[in-house]
């Protein structure tokens, strides 16, 4: 479980990101990013009715939400995003969505130097 300050909870900061925020895509699923200028980085994990049936989609939003937090301490502080989870990724092995979080970080240039370098 993402810690309390990691978490974005409130659905008015949830709907900002969505509204204002830069969107970035895989197969997997969609990242959206809003600068919010300071503090950690929080996260929200969004899975619609779409993905399937309700363990299915809990299933989904367990596989982002760990993927995340896994790598908490390479993403750059200031920063709320929305993940947002798309049919075909509760079918991916985690792996598979762990490689995905981490292009779409990459994408969004939300990951520290350290982790984009290996070192």
């Amino acid at each position: 479980m993402l810690p309390q300050p990691h978490r974005l909870s409130r659905s008015a900061d949830v709907a900002n990101v969505r509204q204002q925020g830069r969107a970035f895509r895989h197969p997997l699923c969609i990242l959206l990013v809003k600068s919010k200028g300071n503090g950690a980085s929080r996260f929200a994990f969004v899975a619609s009715k779409r993905v399937g049936k309700a363990v299915v989609r809990n299933r989904a939003r367990r596989l982002l939400r760990e993927a995340v937090r896994l790598h908490l301490g390479d993403i750059q502080p200031d920063w709320d995003c929305v993940w947002i989870a798309r049919p075909q990724l509760p079918k991916a092995a985690f792996a598979e969505v762990e490689t995905a979080v981490l292009q779409l970080l990459t994408q969004a240039k939300l990951l520290t130097d350290v982790a984009r370098t290996g070192q």
